[in-house]
């Protein structure tokens, strides 16, 4: 089964939001302004999604960001592009929210991911969801995101860790097979920084549940390189931003794409925007022993 997974996309624009006086709206404003529409180029998303679609890929993966301040235009091209996605793949289509499609209380508030993704809601007050893709195969994402003044944290809270050992607990009785999703890294190469103002929260607690239930794979974005790193039996695969211009190929804007033997993820293969043609390029992705 080839699996595609991609994320933070961060699709944006220069609007005012009606909760323009939440101080991260501020500083995101400044910084989109300054500085980030340069490093997400507006035409990057459409180019990645047609790209998405044009894959023979069996089951697509969001791990979260839309979006880059939970704005409704933001959300309504989201959704837009994504629209071909979810008409191809259906219910093998799962997304999750990042933190910044939980960018501001008044956007958690007025439900904004959910009207525009109705797909990649969690039932309510719930931090879980599950889709079964194939028999005895699960996928399981969870919603740790959340608004935050100043940094870009989230966190494993007391209620989402509840839910999510009930959630894997029930999937082992079953014997079902799981592959985890999640926005934040659970687990960073040696070279790259780990700002404590951009990490998960408690994270701690996700890494005990990774080891007791051992999922196959572990799916995240967040921080925007392409990496495979390993937490006991499972794979964590970071898909790097879909969105983001670089020199770097592993920060470049793309997607991975795995193979899922049974139990074992091999194939792992980094899909790349060529800056100079616009054009996909592939190279091959290391999966740690």
């Amino acid at each position: 089964m080839k699996i595609l997974h991609f994320g933070d996309i961060h699709v944006w624009r220069l609007r005012l939001a009606p909760d323009f006086w939440y101080f991260k709206r501020l500083l995101g404003t400044v910084n989109l302004t300054a500085r980030r529409r340069m490093r997400f180029p507006g035409h990057y998303p459409a180019i990645v999604a047609a790209e998405v679609v044009k894959s023979g890929a069996e089951v697509v993966i969001f791990s979260g960001d839309m979006s880059t301040m939970s704005l409704v235009p933001e959300f309504e091209e989201a959704a837009r592009l994504f629209a071909p996605i979810r008409e191809k793949w259906g219910d093998r289509f799962f997304c999750i929210p990042g933190n910044h499609d939980r960018y501001s209380p008044g956007s958690m508030k007025s439900g904004l991911y959910e009207r525009y993704f109705p797909y990649g809601a969690f039932e309510e007050d719930k931090l879980v969801r599950r889709q079964l893709i194939d028999d005895g195969l699960v996928i399981v994402g969870f919603d740790c995101s959340h608004p935050c003044r100043i940094r870009s944290n989230g966190t494993i809270s007391d209620k989402l860790e509840k839910e999510l050992r009930a959630a894997l607990e029930y999937e082992q009785s079953e014997g079902n097979r799981v592959l985890l999703t999640g926005h934040y890294p659970l687990a960073y190469p040696a070279d790259v920084h780990a700002a404590w103002e951009h990490k998960l929260l408690k994270a701690e607690r996700l890494a005990q549940l990774v080891n007791e239930f051992e999922p196959i794979a572990y799916f995240h974005g967040h921080k925007h390189q392409r990496w495979i790193e390993r937490v006991g039996k499972t794979l964590c695969v970071n898909c790097g931003a879909a969105g983001m211009v670089s020199s770097d190929i592993r920060k470049q804007a793309g997607f991975v794409t795995v193979e899922l033997d049974r139990e074992t993820l091999t194939n792992p293969v980094a899909h790349y925007l060529d800056r100079a043609t616009e054009e996909f390029a592939t190279c091959d992705m290391e999966i740690p022993g």
